[in-house]
């Protein structure tokens, strides 16, 4: 994946696709996806008009390999979504969880710190509302780590 990743994915799907396959290397994901080169490149192009266009299967696998989510993250916001990755929690100890609630309060004072410095001037900037959002994500997310992790305590 490229590390100059931008922080809002893609809106459309299929330009997802193509940026993904790209990052990885179309030569290495058509190998590992068993399809001539020439198809694959042919299913990134943004202009094709033949039958020749990621199937959704494809898109999965091409996730799945690359381990990238731009794109979920695009069809999660076509569909008006958002795409949230957790964490796998298995082996967390139960002493993590008080750890896990402060993360929360961080991160929400993180958020609301970002908010107070764009508001400093009565406008929000592109690139403010765009950091106001991934704190806004961080936040969310550790709420739902947290989440996670209390479920796995439940004892029935």
């Amino acid at each position: 994946m490229s590390s100059n990743r931008p922080l809002v994915p893609p809106k459309d799907v299929h330009e997802a696709f193509r940026a993904v396959v790209y990052d990885y290397g179309v030569p290495e994901m058509a190998a590992v996806l068993g399809m001539p080169v020439g198809t694959l490149y042919n299913k990134c192009n943004l202009n094709e008009t033949t039958i020749h266009k990621p199937n959704l299967g494809e898109s999965v696998l091409v996730s799945v390999v690359s381990g990238d989510h731009r794109i979920a993250e695009a069809l999660s916001q076509t569909l008006g979504g958002l795409h949230l990755r957790l964490p796998k929690l298995e082996g967390v100890s139960d002493a993590a969880l008080l750890e896990m609630v402060a993360e929360i309060h961080i991160r929400a004072g993180h958020f609301h710190f970002e908010i107070k410095e764009a508001l400093k001037d009565g406008k929000f900037s592109r690139e403010e509302h765009a950091e106001i959002k991934k704190k806004a994500l961080q936040f969310i997310t550790a709420v739902l780590e947290t989440v996670k992790r209390i479920e796995g305590m439940v004892d029935e």
